[in-house]
Order: structure tokens, then C-alpha cells, then sequence
């Protein structure tokens, strides 16, 4: 999928739910998250990130953070109570206009809308911290990778990248047991954006999964991205079908 229909697709899921378009569990489609408890799952998602870099000797502040497909800001707000400001950065113009009328939650906290790997909003080297949760799955890897080149750009000297993304299916899961299961799901969503391209055929929109493997990331973000890996670490956040990480590294 390409990042034209990337952005149409979240405009439209957004636009009929939004919240459960950033949180998808499926006791609450059709509007039946509560607000409240939306956003205070992402007040234990922060928590735990911050558990997560100190236990590294890392600390979760400084002047200038971004989260990164922020939808409804459900992260952007507890990140910043911990920074000076954050930036919500979306590609969807429906989840930022939502996330900026609930600007009370977080003051300091401003809302972009982009749709290009090159981040031309932000100027380089004048971001402390990057974060991504749930998002670079949804996003070919080829425009991942442009991404994650970008964002290490944009970091100042000693700032932090840290971002989930799945690995690999995970072999122990029922469903992945199937022959060719993976050439399958890349069938399955070529199929669908192939559909979505066609004017008279009406499809769906739908959320695509990716991964890029561990052992191919970790010399990218190294070699490529100057970066230096801290750590990886498991974060099951794609659910019980993909084996995911959290990677934590820190510009050179």
C-alpha cells in the first residue's frame, strides 16, 4: 500500500471511529470506547516506556518530543507532561483535528499533519526524543525505513529513537501454522490494494500488517541511520500473531 492510500484509508476508518481506529479491540467498535479510558491506556503505555529506559539509566524528558502516528494524541498528551513540548505527528487530517479538540489534556502539546518520509516541518537535529507504537505496522516497510532515516536526522546528538515494530509471524500461533501463511497475508492485502486502485469496485478500508525482521533492522538502524541500538526488547503490541519488539537507540 502506498502512503496516498495509507492516508485515505485512516481518513476514512477515523473518520466512522476514531478511537477505536488508534485502539482496536474489538469489544470496542462502533463508538463504544469510553474517552476516559481510552486515554488513560496511553497513561500506561508512557508509564511503562519510562520503567523501560530507566532500567537502561535513561531518563524520559528534555525540551523537544515527537510521537509519532500520534491519531487522537491518546500518547502525545502523557509524553508531554514529561517534555517541554511534543508533537503529535499524523497522516490522517481527521485524527489530528480530533486530537487538537481535546488540547486541554495537554497544553504543550502541538498536532501536524504529514504525509511525507521526509518530515520537511521539522527542522534537523531539534528533537530529544522520537517514539512510535502500533504505527510503523501499518506502514510498507519500504517507507519505514525512509522514516526511520528521518527521524534519526531530525534527532539532536544523544537523542532517542525508540519505536515498536513487528519481527515475524509468531511460529507458536494456531493460525500461523498453515502452509505459506505469509505469502498468503502479502496476497491477501496486494488483492486490496489492487481493489481500492479500481473506480467501480467498492472496497473497504482496511489496516495492512507489516514487519521487518530483527536481523535486518538492527544493521539498518546502525549502519544506516547512525544510530546506536541500546536495546531491543519484546513488545507484543501487534498482538499474539507477530513477534514484536521495542528498539531503543540513541543518535551518534
Amino acid at each position: 500500500m502506498n502512503l496516498k492510500q495509507l492516508e485515505a484509508n485512516f481518513e476514512a476508518l477515523a473518520a466512522d471511529d476514531p478511537l477505536w481506529t488508534v485502539l482496536s479491540d474489538n469489544e470496542k467498535r462502533d463508538g463504544m470506547w469510553d474517552e476516559a479510558e481510552f486515554y488513560r491506556t496511553g497513561e500506561g503505555v508512557i508509564d511503562d516506556l519510562e520503567s523501560r529506559l530507566k532500567g537502561l539509566g535513561l531518563d524520559l524528558a528534555g525540551h523537544r518530543a515527537i510521537d509519532f502516528g500520534c491519531g487522537v494524541g491518546r500518547l502525545t498528551f502523557p509524553l508531554g507532561r514529561r517534555f517541554k513540548s511534543c508533537c503529535g505527528i499524523d497522516i490522517s487530517q481527521s485524527m489530528v483535528d480530533f486530537a487538537e479538540s481535546r488540547a486541554n489534556r495537554g497544553p504543550n502539546c502541538q498536532f501536524l499533519v504529514n504525509a511525507s518520509p521526509s518530515l520537511p516541518a521539522i527542522d534537523d537535529a531539534s528533537v530529544d526524543f522520537v517514539y512510535s507504537a502500533i504505527v510503523f505496522q501499518h506502514i510498507a516497510p519500504r517507507f519505514t525505513r525512509q522514516y526511520l532515516k528521518s527521524f534519526a536526522q531530525k534527532l539532536k546528538p544523544g537523542g532517542l529513537l525508540v519505536f515498536q515494530l513487528p519481527s515475524h509471524l509468531n511460529p507458536q500461533f494456531p493460525g500461523n501454522r498453515k502452509p505459506f501463511r505469509i505469502l498468503r497475508k502479502r496476497f491477501h492485502y496486494f488483492t486490496k490494494a489492487i481493489a481500492q486502485r479500481i473506480p467501480f469496485v467498492k472496497s473497504e478500508s482496511f489496516f495492512e500488517m507489516n514487519a521487518i525482521r530483527r536481523k535486518v533492522l538492527l544493521p539498518f538502524l546502525e549502519e544506516e541511520c547512525g544510530l546506536e541500538v541500546l536495546d531491543n526488547q519484546d513488545f507484543p503490541a501487534a498482538g499474539p500473531a507477530w513477534v514484536s519488539y521495542l528498539y531503543i537507540a540513541r543518535k551518534r
